[in-house]
């Protein structure tokens, strides 16, 4: 089984250092975005068009984003017209959401793995193209992206609970319209806020495992 996995922005594979322990069986590549794309990137579908171009005689059998990479996933698909089964998008904001999800780790995990994840960061964030993270932090919408996939393809969103496990707006706070969250099988992940495949591996892994099995 080949499966493709996305990091988010200013952030690299470190990310998946964890639970990529698991996927050892599996035909994964895990994608390395190179500087000079996203240094002259006005958007994240320029990126998504480096990824196509450079993986077009691959085929995947599940996607694997993480934040801006889950964004990339949905467009390889939408508009690229890559084929897959499922595609699984990690506490990645489709439209801006409300305040509850704009945390980047609960603090106790900031406490463990907060230096070295903000150090990952700050390394990474000389090579963002402002205009790209302005594509990712005001007035956007990737809902359209929802719409253009196909209904024979599985979609799966994964969120950190921010732990609070009963917060019944958790999914209104995501700032959806209801026919694209009818869309979207959610999963919440304990204890974690935007890094969950950090805070939370096990279970982030348990979850993807499930899915693609």
């Amino acid at each position: 089984m080949k499966g493709l996995f996305l990091y988010g922005a200013k952030c690299t594979n470190q990310v998946w250092s964890e639970i990529k322990k698991k996927f050892l069986d599996f035909d994964i590549t895990y994608v390395e975005y190179s500087h000079d794309i996203t240094q002259k990137a006005q958007c994240v579908e320029d990126i998504t068009r480096w990824v196509a171009d450079k993986y077009k005689d691959q085929q995947f059998d599940f996607i694997v984003g993480h934040s801006m990479g889950g964004i990339i996933g949905l467009e390889l698909i939408a508009n690229y017209e890559y084929k897959c089964d499922k595609v699984i998008f990690i506490d990645s904001s489709l439209r801006p959401a409300n305040v509850f999800y704009r945390n980047l780790m609960t603090k106790e995990n900031m406490d463990i793995y907060g230096g070295k994840i903000l150090e990952m960061i700050k390394s990474e964030a000389q090579f963002y193209n402002e205009n790209l993270n302005k594509s990712l932090q005001e007035e956007f919408d990737y809902t359209e992206y929802i719409k253009n996939i196909s209904n024979n393809i599985n979609i799966y969103g994964i969120y950190g609970d921010r732990g609070v496990r009963n917060y019944d707006k958790r999914i209104e706070d995501l700032c959806l319209d209801k026919s694209i969250s009818q869309e979207i099988k959610f999963i919440f992940i304990e204890n974690s806020c935007h890094m969950p495949m950090i805070e939370n591996p096990e279970k982030v892994t348990k979850v993807i495992l499930d899915i693609i099995n």
